[in-house]
């Protein structure tokens, strides 16, 4: 590993900094560790220098740790190499792959059969039958005739040889190297592609190979943090929705949604299809479990919610009602999430909120405060707040007026009473 690119899991400790302190860190296009750079592209992916540092100052192991927000794993990558137990809820199928794959330490024995099997992928996979065609509409307009017929000949290839075990790394390595193949703009979270400047693809086995190596090195040094493999413990899908038969859970970190959420479905669709875990019917049906998505607007609405947002959602109605709805709903799915890890926490657990601020239609939206304030009326206390600048924005949508990006992410720290 380039020891410059190494950071000490020591850079800083949540427990001692002062309230609303700010802290820096580095650009993390520059810093990639074990398993967070699998599927690196996943969109609006949390910094994991935060999950690292929470878990260091606390020093314990074996603790039950959950993402109630897991999305493609970070916090779930810090708590396995910290030597705890990751538990974790994840509406989207793809990025439950990439979550399991990400914090997933295969023996030196299981990373050579693997090898082995990326050589004979290379070797045969021009010999195999196309494999069907995915159930998205309009897929084939983002690919050229000959390279949408060699990625699903590809396809076919890993579903034959790949045994199941590594399956979803090779999966997951081939869903990275659709994009540099396609005609999508490899800039562009969301799929588009450029008619002014045309996009040069590459290949499908140079693609696949790059890939492959990257998600190798980055599988090498989840095995050199020398731990043991610990599997995430999926609980459910739906973040504002669960329980467990015991309050069980130590700490909780988690980086939501931001109120103008993300479509991350869209975002990531192809690949998804590509790899079987999402078609049509599926896109439509995780648009409406999205906590920020426009589909929600329409769920009846807490009190103590209503309370703390009104005097913003007045401001916002005049000028986009449902707008204004969206928000609202918003807040009460994390009024909701909020209630449901106080439920699984043990006495004493902590719930870490990462979250940035937002402007709506020229309201400026203080997020973490709302939230803070709806989690006292849960009955946590809030012990401790600090917040950083983001650095490297991973979005290009609109969030406030200042550069048209959030400026800071806040870390709210929640402690069950």
């Amino acid at each position: 590993m380039d020891r410059r690119n190494k950071i000490e899991i020591d850079l800083y400790n949540p427990y001692r900094l002062g309230w609303g302190e700010e802290i820096s860190f580095p650009s993390s296009r520059n810093v990639k560790e074990y398993g967070n750079r699998i599927y690196n592209r996943y969109p609006a992916r949390s910094i994991f220098l935060v999950p690292r540092a929470i878990l260091a100052s606390i020093g314990k192991k074996h603790m039950n740790v959950l993402d109630p927000f897991m999305g493609s794993g970070t916090t779930a990558v810090e708590t396995v190499i910290s030597g705890n137990n990751p538990y974790g809820l994840e509406m989207d199928p793809f990025a439950r792959m990439v979550a399991e794959v990400s914090s997933t330490i295969f023996s030196k024995s299981e990373l050579n059969e693997i090898n082995e099997v990326q050589a004979s992928l290379i070797s045969d996979w021009k010999t195999f039958e196309e494999a069907e065609v995915p159930n998205l509409s309009g897929i084939k307009r983002w690919f050229k005739k000959e390279d949408l017929s060699n990625l699903l000949k590809l396809k076919s290839a890993i579903i034959s040889i790949a045994p199941k075990k590594y399956r979803p790394f090779f999966m997951v390595t081939y869903a990275d190297a659709i994009k540099p193949v396609s005609l999508m703009e490899r800039q562009s979270l969301k799929p588009y592609i450029s008619t002014k400047y045309p996009k040069e693809t590459k290949d499908v086995e140079s693609s696949f190979m790059y890939s492959f190596n990257v998600h190798f090195v980055a599988m090498q040094e989840m095995l050199s943090s020398k731990k043991a493999n610990r599997r995430i413990n999926w609980i459910g899908d739906d973040a504002t929705d669960f329980l467990l038969e015991s309050p069980i859970i130590d700490i909780a970190i988690s980086s939501p949604p931001y109120i103008n959420a993300l479509d991350y479905t869209r975002c990531i669709k192809v690949e998804s299809a590509f790899c079987g875990t999402i078609d049509n019917n599926i896109a439509n049906r995780l648009r409406e479990k999205q906590v920020g998505h426009e589909r929600r607007r329409t769920q009846e609405i807490s009190e103590v919610v209503k309370e703390y947002f009104t005097p913003y959602f007045d401001k916002i109605v005049d000028r986009d009602k449902l707008r204004a709805l969206t928000c609202q709903a918003y807040f009460n799915d994390m009024y909701k999430n909020l209630a449901c890890v106080h439920n699984v926490l043990k006495k004493h657990g902590e719930y870490h909120v990462i979250i940035g601020d937002n402007t709506i239609k020229g309201v400026e939206i203080p997020t973490h405060e709302i939230i803070q304030q709806l989690a006292i009326e849960v009955g946590y206390e809030s012990f401790g707040y600090y917040k950083y600048v983001i650095k490297d924005h991973r979005t290009s949508i609109p969030r406030n007026k200042k550069n048209s990006k959030i400026e800071y992410e806040h870390v709210i720290m929640l402690r069950k009473l």
